[in-house]
C-alpha cells in the first residue's frame, strides 16, 4: 500500500524534478532559477491531541450523618450555592427527645448534687465532734463523685446528641454548583448514603491518560496548550502519576485549568503534548525528491557542486518534513528548482 507521505512525495518529484537519470557530463550552471537555504538539526517534536473532560478541582459527594426522612430541599441542579448555604434538611423524630431528655436527667443530677454538697459540709462540721463516723463522711464524698461522673457522661452525650441535630442540615462546604441531586423530599434516608454532588466553580482540573511515550515528555508545573471551541487555554500539569494503571498500562495526569472563555465542568477539551522524537533537520515538503524508484533525496550543496543525499523521512507536519541524514552538521539545501540540477553540477551564481 502507497502511503500517504509516499503519494506526497512522489508528487513533488514529478512536478519538480525529472532528470535524476541523466548521463551527461557535469556541466557548470550560472543560473539563478533555483533556490537554496541552509539548515541544522535541531530537536524536533510531534505534537498529539488527547481528549479531556473537565470537572470541579473542589467536587464534594454529600450526606446525612443521620437517618430520617428528608424533610426539606432547598436547591436544585445547576444552582449556584455559597459557602454554608443550607440544601437539604432532614426530620429525624428521635433526636429532640433524646435532647430533652438528657438535659432533664442532667438538671436532675445537678439537684441531687447540690443536696450532696450541703450534706457533705454539714457532715464534716459533724465529724469535728465525732458525731458522726467516717464511713458515713465516705458515703457522701463517693456519692457526690459518682454523681459528677454521671453528669459528665450524660453531658458528653447530650453533646452528641446536638450535634448530631446540627447535621439535621445539609450545608454547602464550599462556593460552587449543584452537580447531582440523588434524593428528594420525602424519601428516607440512611448515614453515610449520598444525597448530592456540589461542584466547586473557584478552579478546574482535568484528568488526562497517557501511554509511556507520551507521559515521559512531561514534568510538573510544565505549561501545556488546551483547546477548547476553538480558544486557547494554557493549563498547567499539577500531578503526574509515576505507576500505570495495570490494566490500561496508562499513566493519569490532572492538569489545572483556568476558568476562561465561559467553560463549564463536564466540557470537553483538546490537550496538546508534544512529544520530542529527536534531533533532525526540518525542511521546506518540496526539498525532498521520491521519483519511486530511487530512496527519497536531497540536493546539498557543496563546495558549489550538486551532491545527491540520501534521506530517511521521519515524519510530516503541514508542509514541512522532517528527515534524516548521515551527518550532523549545517548544510546548504537546494528548496527548489531541482529539475534544472543534476548531480556533480557546478554552480555559479551571476
Amino acid at each position: 500500500m502507497i502511503s500517504k507521505k509516499t503519494i506526497l512525495l512522489l508528487t513533488i518529484s514529478m512536478l519538480a524534478f525529472g532528470c535524476n537519470n541523466n548521463t551527461e557530463q557535469p556541466r557548470t550552471v550560472n543560473d539563478s532559477s533555483y533556490n537554496s537555504a541552509r539548515f541544522e538539526p535541531t530537536p524536533q517534536y510531534k505534537t498529539h491531541e488527547v481528549s479531556a473532560f473537565v470537572v470541579p478541582t473542589d467536587q464534594a459527594s454529600m450526606s446525612f450523618q443521620v437517618s430520617g426522612i428528608i424533610e426539606e430541599q432547598f436547591i436544585k441542579i445547576g444552582d449556584s450555592v455559597v459557602t454554608g448555604q443550607k440544601l437539604f434538611k432532614v426530620s429525624n423524630p428521635s433526636l429532640e427527645p433524646q435532647i430533652t431528655q438528657f438535659i432533664s436527667e442532667i438538671a436532675a443530677i445537678d439537684a441531687t448534687l447540690e443536696q450532696n454538697q450541703a450534706e457533705l459540709r454539714r457532715f464534716k462540721d459533724l465529724k469535728k465532734t465525732n458525731v458522726i463516723s467516717q464511713n458515713e463522711l465516705d458515703r457522701l464524698t463517693n456519692q457526690r463523685d459518682n454523681l459528677k461522673a454521671s453528669k459528665k457522661s450524660l453531658q458528653a452525650q447530650l453533646q452528641q446528641a446536638k450535634s448530631l441535630y446540627d447535621e439535621s442540615f445539609l450545608k454547602a462546604p464550599f462556593a460552587g454548583n449543584i452537580a447531582e441531586i440523588y434524593k428528594e423530599k420525602g424519601e428516607v434516608i440512611r448515614p453515610g448514603e449520598a444525597v448530592l454532588v456540589v461542584g466547586g466553580v473557584t478552579s478546574l482540573e482535568a484528568p488526562i491518560f497517557l501511554p509511556a511515550f507520551l507521559h515521559k515528555n512531561l514534568q510538573l508545573g510544565q505549561n501545556l496548550e488546551v483547546h477548547y471551541q476553538g480558544k486557547t487555554i494554557n493549563a498547567t500539569t499539577k500531578e503526574i502519576s509515576l505507576t500505570a494503571n495495570p490494566n490500561s498500562q496508562l499513566f493519569k495526569v490532572m492538569l489545572d485549568v483556568p476558568i476562561l472563555h465561559d467553560i463549564k465542568s463536564g466540557e470537553k477539551v483538546v490537550v496538546k503534548i508534544k512529544e520530542k522524537i529527536g534531533n533532525y533537520y526540518r525542511l521546506p515538503i518540496e526539498s525532498v525528491i521520491d521519483d519511486g524508484i530511487n530512496e527519497p533525496f536531497v540536493f546539498l550543496i557543496e563546495n558549489q557542486e550538486v551532491i545527491q543525499t540520501k534521506i530517511e523521512l521521519i515524519d510530516m507536519e503541514n508542509n514541512e518534513v522532517i528527515i534524516k541524514i548521515p551527518r550532523q552538521d549545517e548544510v546548504e539545501v537546494i528548496t527548489a528548482g531541482q529539475a534544472k540540477l543534476s548531480p556533480h553540477q557546478q554552480l555559479s551564481r551571476p
